[in-house]
């Protein structure tokens, strides 16, 4: 059984690869390495304009919502009849929440959100593709 071992771990040993291998191997990871860059600056590219017409859309809801609902209104009391404001604060406080358009603001914080982020991710990926460039 030695006999076969030892002639199996000689096939084993005389082995090798064929020359150029390792080359060929670090080409080919260095080519998926900017295909994936370039993939990732193509997505986060259209995520930031994106995001950025969002931020525009919700804003644009955002104040027709407000209008709609009065919110102005009272809004342009703290600069029309302060005075009055002044005794009134706490039921001024109350009525300008109760106009508020909350859901359109949270949509608002979202798009500039998530445009933050994309813009930072964005970022970050033409930093790599310029250092890849470089070298």
């Amino acid at each position: 059984m030695s006999e076969t071992l030892e002639k199996l771990f000689s096939l084993i040993n005389s082995a090798e690869p064929p020359s150029g291998l390792l080359e060929k191997i670090l080409a080919r990871l260095a080519k998926e390495r900017q295909l994936s860059l370039r993939k990732r600056l193509v997505v986060f590219s259209a995520f930031t304009a994106l995001s950025a017409v969002a931020i525009f859309l919700s804003i644009k809801t955002a104040q027709t919502r407000a209008g709609e609902s009065g919110f102005w209104q009272f809004f342009s009391l703290l600069f029309s009849d302060f005075a009055t404001i002044k005794i009134y604060w706490q039921n001024f406080a109350l009525s300008l929440l109760e106009t508020l358009p909350v859901t359109s603001l949270i949509m608002v914080l979202a798009a500039i959100l998530i445009f933050l982020e994309s813009l930072k991710s964005l970022f970050k990926n033409i930093k790599l593709a310029l250092i890849q460039y470089n070298h």
